[in-house]
C-alpha cells in the first residue's frame, strides 16, 4: 500500500499506463454483486495468472506491497487504505498457474459511505505494476424494520456495556433481504451488518431478547419456510436452524425464566450432499441465498 496520497495517486498513475504489462502476470478482480448495504462485508476475489514463462515469487519490496487495490469513489477520487502498514507472507505462482485471493475490502477501505465505488487489484511483480480492469459497485442503506439497545449482562464479554440490534430490508434486484446489524453506537463501533436470508413482504419477522441478551429472530423466507437464527451481543451466530410450517406455523415464545424457544413448526434437517443428490425435487431451502456466514 501506498504511505502518502502522493505515492497513492502515483501508483494510480502507474497502473492506468500499464496495459501492455498484464500479458505477463493477469490480474482480475471480481465482486458477488453491484449492491451493498452501509458495513455489509465486500468481498473481493483476486486472479492471479502467471504467463511470465517462469515461476513467479510475489514479495513485498519496500515500499512497495506485491497486494493491494485502487479505489476510486463516484468523483474519481482515490480513497486511501485505513491502514497503510501491513505484511503479507510471499507466494509463488508456478509458470502458466492461477492463485486467488478473497479480501473483504470493508477492513481496509473505509468504503461505507453511501455512493458509489470503482475498485482494481494491484499486483507488484518483476519491478512492475498489473492491475485489473475496474469493477463498480455501490453502497446504500436499508429500511430500518426494528430495533433494540440492550445491556450485556456480568459474565459475558464486555459486560456493563451496550449494544444496540437492528433488523434492516434492503431491495436487491431480485429479492428484499433482512439485515442484522450490531453495533456500540457509543463507541462507534458497528460490529457485524450480516445478511439473514429472503424477506417475504407482509410477513414481518418475529424478534425476542433473551436474559443473556442473545438475539433471536424468525423470518419467513419463502412460502412455508422459516429461517431461526440467534446471535449474541458480540455478533456471535450461536445457531441457524430452517423450518416448515406444514402443520402449525412457528414463532418464538419467551419463558418466565427470560429463555427464547421455538414453538409450532416442524424443523426441516438439513441433508447431506448425497442424499441431496440421490432425491430429486423441486425448488426448495437449497434454492435460497447463502447462509449466515461468520462475523
Amino acid at each position: 500500500m501506498p504511505r502518502s496520497p502522493l505515492r497513492f495517486l502515483l501508483l494510480a498513475l502507474l497502473c492506468a499506463f500499464a496495459p501492455a504489462l498484464r500479458a505477463q502476470v493477469l490480474v482480475r478482480v471480481e465482486v458477488p454483486r453491484h449492491l451493498f448495504i452501509c458495513y455489509e462485508p465486500i468481498v473481493a476475489t483476486v486472479t492471479i495468472t502467471n504467463m511470465t514463462g517462469r515461476d513467479l515469487v510475489l514479495a513485498d519490496k519496500a515500499p512497495d506491497h506485491w497486494f493491494s487495490f485502487e479505489i476510486m469513489n463516484d468523483k474519481g477520487m482515490p480513497i486511501p487504505p485505513t491502514a497503510r502498514e501491513y505484511h503479507l507472507d510471499p507466494l509463488t505462482i508456478p509458470m502458466g498457474q492461477t492463485a486467488h485471493r478473497k479480501v473483504n475490502l470493508v477492513n481496509l477501505y473505509p468504503v461505507t459511505d453511501f455512493g458509489a465505488y470503482h475498485v482494481r487489484a494491484v499486483i507488484f511483480a518483476t519491478d512492475k505494476y498489473y492491475a485489473s480492469p475496474g469493477v463498480a459497485f455501490e453502497v446504500s442503506e436499508g429500511t430500518t424494520l426494528w430495533s433494540q439497545t440492550v445491556g450485556i449482562p456480568d459474565g459475558e464479554k464486555g459486560a456493563g456495556t451496550n449494544r444496540s440490534y437492528e433488523l434492516l430490508s434492503f431491495r436487491q434486484p431480485k429479492d428484499n433481504m433482512l439485515y442484522v446489524r450490531i453495533q456500540d453506537k457509543e463507541a462507534g463501533i458497528v460490529y457485524a451488518t450480516l445478511p439473514l436470508g429472503r424477506l417475504v413482504n407482509g410477513y414481518n419477522p418475529d424478534v425476542q431478547i433473551d436474559a443473556l441478551s442473545h438475539l433471536h429472530i424468525l423470518q419467513m423466507d419463502s412460502p412455508k419456510e422459516y429461517i431461526y437464527t440467534r446471535l449474541s451481543p458480540n455478533a456471535e451466530l450461536l445457531g441457524q436452524q430452517d423450518f416448515t410450517d406444514l402443520k402449525t406455523r412457528p414463532h418464538l415464545r419467551k419463558t418466565p425464566s427470560g429463555d427464547v424457544t421455538i414453538a409450532g413448526g416442524i424443523e426441516v434437517q438439513q441433508k447431506t450432499p448425497q442424499e441431496a443428490a440421490a432425491v430429486p425435487t423441486g425448488p426448495k431451502l437449497s434454492d435460497r441465498p447463502p447462509r449466515l456466514p461468520p462475523p
